[in-house]
């Protein structure tokens, strides 16, 4: 039950997001396991900005910085604001027994705060104009609060019921398990950066030799090959939601080569990412 509970929160954020909503999750931890591995893969903000700002050498680092100091800060209500570089979004903590068990945001939208727009114009002054073009495929048009909790409200519930059940299975981790976990986090933050096993060994203080053994103990897979999974996962979003090219695609999804990103994906999905595209269009 509980894995039908979890494909239905899955589902519907990829139904939310085909409808135009950037929805993402955040500030869950393991008491969500054994699905706090897939979750990571709604953790990401996927929107074009901030590929941008995270593949930016001026910027590198600052949305792991904004994402920890949110985490941080201790709040039950919902909220509409922006972060460092001017992409407004809300925030909804989803709420359990007086406990915020996880959050939700609704993200993609510029130019509506006075915040904003003094944050645009700072990171303008850092990166350049290249910064302003993505920052306006954002929208203009934010949804009302209203509406944002009436489409969220089922979601709530849905992660909830996951909660509550993953709460009545609660198995304890490892120490292995919480390594892997951890590492699993840190790729999906940083897969479009260029991260490398040797770069993930030197974040968490692990030898390189010491982290495939995590990973083929507990993920049954090496450090490349998931790097490699959440880069092409990316790249599927991206194909799905977004009119770029494939050679950009590969690029935001952090391929330096966009022949072997086509490889990879038609021996992941079976197609070429072109074909791919015009079977889902």
């Amino acid at each position: 039950m509980r894995n039908d509970i979890f494909k239905d929160v899955t589902n519907y954020i990829d139904f939310l997001r085909l409808q135009g909503y950037n929805c993402v999750l955040s500030n869950f931890d393991m008491r969500f396991e054994p699905y706090t591995e897939e979750l990571y893969l709604y953790e990401i903000h996927l929107s074009s900005v901030c590929r941008y700002l995270k593949q930016n050498k001026l910027t590198e680092g600052q949305c792991g910085k904004q994402k920890r100091k949110l985490n941080s800060m201790d709040f039950d209500y919902p909220f509409y604001s922006c972060c460092y570089a001017g992409v407004e979004e809300y925030v909804l903590p989803v709420n359990f027994e007086g406990e915020t068990i996880m959050r939700i945001h609704i993200s993609g939208y510029r130019d509506t705060l006075e915040k904003s727009s003094y944050c645009k114009d700072k990171i303008k002054g850092i990166c350049g104009s290249d910064f302003i073009k993505v920052y306006n495929e954002l929208s203009q048009n934010p949804p009302s609060l209203s509406e944002v909790l009436r489409f969220t409200k089922p979601l709530e519930y849905m992660i909830i019921e996951l909660y509550k059940h993953c709460s009545e299975n609660k198995k304890v981790l490892t120490e292995t398990k919480k390594i892997y976990l951890k590492a699993v986090g840190i790729i999906q933050e940083k897969h479009s950066e260029g991260i490398t096993v040797t770069k993930l060994s030197s974040i968490m203080n692990y030898s390189p030799t010491y982290l495939r053994y995590i990973f083929k103990k507990e993920g049954n897979t090496t450090p490349n090959k998931y790097i490699n999974e959440a880069r092409l996962e990316n790249a599927k979003y991206l194909i799905l939601n977004t009119s770029l090219n494939m050679t950009e695609i590969a690029y935001r999804s952090g391929f330096s080569d966009s022949n072997y990103f086509s490889t990879a994906f038609k021996q992941r999905y079976g197609q070429s990412p072109k074909v791919y595209k015009k079977s889902i269009t």
